[in-house]
């Protein structure tokens, strides 16, 4: 059995899962790696099989993990936001075109509401189109309970996108709205930023509390802008990069003494005309850009 074969074959579907499982980078390439070492130590699975056990053990691993995680989150200083996967589209355009069928940053934060083993199956069926039988085999439940829990976790999307007012799961990208509004972030134009904010726009800030962000969503167009208002002042010095593609859509990310600081990205109302809710990471430690760290400010 060729690992590394195995590994450069498998390695983008086990990463897709476990990241859309736990929303991590390196948690979930840490769940790859420990996965591929245990299949080097077993290598009696005949390959028929392997693709089941792999995705098995992922999976497993991960709702393991967010069991385990859950008290952690709890003591999390405001809200708890995936870590984006960021490229820049100038150093990397052909990362760029395959990023655009992967998962929206907005749909990522629904996932939340998600428990383990529902995020498993929906995840499976849902983005990946494994069919009942085969998540049965993975998740080690039968079809039928799979089924419950796809039909459990997609009446729960459904419940959030009516009250937000999104259109998911597959969030539909509008890089002419994101464009303007990094541009008009970058001018100071709070006149113009007001006109691409629904009245309902929400603004999550995740800084982990290790550096200062809002530890409560930030609701309503009026509060939103001053907030905007705010940082557009406090980051007058930093250099500022919309041409950035975050979880396949257009964001933005800043920059202060060539650390990056923060990374926003945004869902869009229904008919795509304004941005309903902005989601901007600037806990260090979920700061990454084409491989590399960002380093505390």
């Amino acid at each position: 059995m060729d690992i590394q074969q195995l590994y450069t074959t498998y390695r983008p579907l086990m990463f897709s899962i476990a990241y859309r499982m736990l929303g991590l980078v390196q948690d979930a390439e840490d769940v790859v790696q420990d996965v591929f070492v245990t299949l080097q130590q077993n290598q009696d699975i005949s390959a028929a099989h392997l693709k089941a056990y792999l995705c098995k053990m992922v999976a497993n691993r991960c709702i393991n993990e967010l069991k385990s995680a859950r008290r952690t989150r709890a003591r999390y200083t405001g809200p708890w936001l995936p870590e984006p996967l960021v490229e820049r589209v100038e150093h990397h355009p052909e990362r760029a075109m395959e990023l655009r069928d992967d998962l929206a940053y907005a749909f990522l934060v629904l996932l939340q509401i998600l428990g383990p083993s529902e995020r498993a199956v929906f995840i499976l069926r849902e983005t990946l189109d494994f069919s009942f039988d085969e998540i049965s085999g993975i998740v080690d439940k039968t079809a039928v309970n799979c089924r419950k829990l796809y039909s459990r976790a997609k009446q729960k999307i459904a419940s959030q996108q009516l009250e937000e007012g999104l259109k998911l799961p597959y969030q539909p990208d509008h890089p002419h709205v994101a464009q303007a509004f990094s541009q008009a972030f970058l001018a100071g134009d709070l006149n113009h930023l007001m006109t691409l904010l629904s009245d309902g726009v929400v603004f999550v800030s995740d800084g982990g509390g290790k550096v200062k962000a809002a530890i409560n969503p930030i609701y309503g167009k009026a509060r939103v802008l001053a907030l905007l208002d705010f940082s557009m002042k406090f980051n007058s010095d930093r250099k500022l990069s919309f041409t950035s593609v975050v979880n396949s859509h257009e964001g933005f990310i800043l920059y202060r003494e060539q650390k990056l600081t923060a990374v926003y990205s945004f869902a869009y109302t229904a008919d795509g005309k304004a941005i309903s809710r902005i989601f901007s990471v600037m806990n260090p430690d979920k700061l990454i850009i084409s491989g590399v760290r960002a380093a505390s400010s």
